[in-house]
Parts: C-alpha cells; sequence; structure tokens
C-alpha cells in the first residue's frame, strides 16, 4: 500500500477503526448484577451481534470486537461466527473487569488466564490476541504496557486523545496506542451511569442523550479526524443497540464512514492493520497519547 504526505496508506488523509466492545453478561456478571437466566442466552448475542454483522456485510466495513475472555466458553459459536466474518476478536480481559482496580498480582493473573483460555479455545486456527481494551479505559502505565508486550500484543486501546507508539525498556520495545475517545462511545450519551463522566467531561448534559445526538457528534468526530490527519476509532455496544433508533443510528454512521472511505479521505481498517502500519510507520503518529484518565465509576 502506497503512503501520502500524511503517512497513511493509498492516500487517505486518517486512519479509522470500527469497533465494538462487551458480549453477553460477562460485564453483568463481574459486578454482581442478576442477568438473564440461562447463561449463555443473552440477547445481545442472540439476537443483536447477527444484525450488526449484518451491517458489517452490507457496507463492507471490516471491525475490531473487543471480547471477555470468559466468554470463550459461554459463546463459542458466535466468537467463530466473528472470525469467519473477518472480524478481528481483540481482548477485553477476563470479565470485563475495572482495570484500573486491579493490583498487580491481579492484573497479571487476569492476563494469564484470558490468554490461557485464548490458547486452548484457538487450537488448529490462526486466531490469537494483539490487541487489548481496558475495561474503563484506564491502565497502569508501563506495568500494563509491558505485560502485553509479554503476552504478544502488538497493540493497546485504552482512553486516550491521540494515536501512538510508545517505547518501551528504554527504547528497546514498542507497542501501538490506538486509543478510543469518550465522545465516540456510545455508552456516553446512552447510560445513565455515565451522568458523571458527562459533567466531568462538560460537553454534554448530565442527563443520557438520544441517537441523535451521537450521530451528530460521531460524524463531527469523523471529519474532524480526517481534517487533523490523525487517527479515531468508534465504539458500539450490542448491548446498548436493541432500542428503537439506535440501531438505525449505527447504520447512519455507518454511511458516513462510507462515504469518507469511498472519497478516498479515510482508510478504514482494523486495529491490527492500523497497529502494524504505525509500528512501521511510526511517523505517522507521534509518541505521546495524550492519556486520558478520567472515569465513569
Amino acid at each position: 500500500m502506497a503512503s501520502n504526505s500524511t503517512g497513511w496508506p493509498n492516500g487517505a488523509q486518517a486512519a479509522f477503526s470500527w469497533t465494538h466492545d462487551n458480549m453477553g453478561e460477562a460485564a453483568d456478571l463481574n459486578r454482581l448484577l442478576v442477568v438473564p437466566q440461562p447463561i449463555g442466552s443473552h440477547f445481545s448475542v442472540l439476537e443483536v451481534l447477527p444484525q450488526f454483522l449484518a451491517l458489517l456485510k452490507k457496507y463492507d466495513i471490516p471491525a475490531t470486537y473487543f471480547v471477555e475472555s470468559w466468554n470463550l466458553s459461554v459463546y463459542p459459536d458466535a466468537i467463530k461466527s466473528l472470525n469467519s466474518a473477518g472480524i478481528e476478536v481483540a481482548w477485553h480481559a477476563w470479565q470485563h473487569e475495572a482495570w484500573n482496580k486491579l493490583d498487580e498480582e491481579a492484573e497479571r493473573d487476569n492476563f494469564d488466564r484470558s490468554f490461557g483460555a485464548m490458547s486452548k479455545f484457538a487450537q488448529g486456527t490462526d486466531m490469537r490476541y494483539k490487541g487489548f481494551r481496558p475495561p474503563g479505559g484506564i491502565i497502569h502505565g508501563d506495568r500494563t504496557l509491558e505485560l502485553c508486550r509479554e503476552h504478544g500484543l502488538t497493540y493497546i486501546s485504552p482512553s486516550a486523545e491521540q494515536g501512538a507508539v510508545v517505547e518501551l525498556d528504554g527504547g528497546k520495545d514498542r507497542i501501538a496506542v490506538l486509543p478510543f475517545k469518550w465522545r465516540t462511545v456510545d455508552a456516553y450519551y446512552y447510560m445513565d451511569a455515565f451522568a458523571g463522566l458527562r459533567k466531568t467531561k462538560g460537553e454534554l448534559p448530565e442527563e443520557s442523550q438520544g441517537p441523535d445526538v451521537l450521530v451528530r457528534n460521531y460524524i463531527e468526530e469523523i471529519d474532524a479526524v480526517i481534517e487533523s490527519g490523525g487517527y479515531l476509532s468508534t465504539l458500539f455496544h450490542p448491548f446498548l443497540t436493541n432500542e428503537p433508533g439506535r440501531m438505525e443510528a449505527m447504520e447512519e454512521v455507518l454511511k458516513h464512514v462510507v462515504r469518507r472511505r469511498d472519497e478516498g479521505k479515510l482508510w478504514v481498517a482494523t486495529c491490527t492493520e492500523i497497529a502494524d502500519w504505525v509500528l512501521k510507520h511510526p511517523d505517522t503518529v507521534g509518541s505521546d497519547p495524550q492519556w486520558d484518565n478520567t472515569s465513569w465509576r
């Protein structure tokens, strides 16, 4: 792939990844919430996920889905369907633990348990984790980054403002940072639990917002990253996309991504593809992700 003066392939002005988080009831179980029974029958997997896959296929959009490793034994067919559809399966902790609250031992145990489960699940296939999105978006600095590299990950997707390549071990190693921004996370608009974060950010009212606000702001962010020449990801959760208007809102954003891609302005790729590119072309991004350590809980 050729690059232009911005450094992105095929003459594009910016890089973009379409992402999803959370599968089934993993997060609710971790928070000791009431979940539908029996385990393994969550509506977001059985009803919403097929609609996501159909839309991604309709618009020919590559995607990355950050899935908790607990799901490997609970929803193996769903995860295999992602892989078969060409969607990158990346890591989202064991059971959506609040990452910033883990001590050093718990963090390492989470890595080891999760990667052990994936190793068993993926036997005979080329599946493996290449990236990590920490639940809550906040990491433990180099401690987390070094664990990522120890387990063979090439990128991490925390809460931050800019794509970056960060040096580790005194410059002997590197990892790509492909962040998410709260302004392009659907939960930031839809969930009452995010009222405090909305207040902290000062961008939205404390009250939850409708799909129209989400679409407007997502499109603004997509157009803004094209102007800046940087990297952006958007994030939709299947469990939040079952209410009237929300699936339509996601499709509106998809249409805009396709429009800007077809104009040649946006390089749309999986997180792994973008990580591989920036690691080979570090001048495409900077070295400072501008970490965002604000928390919604």
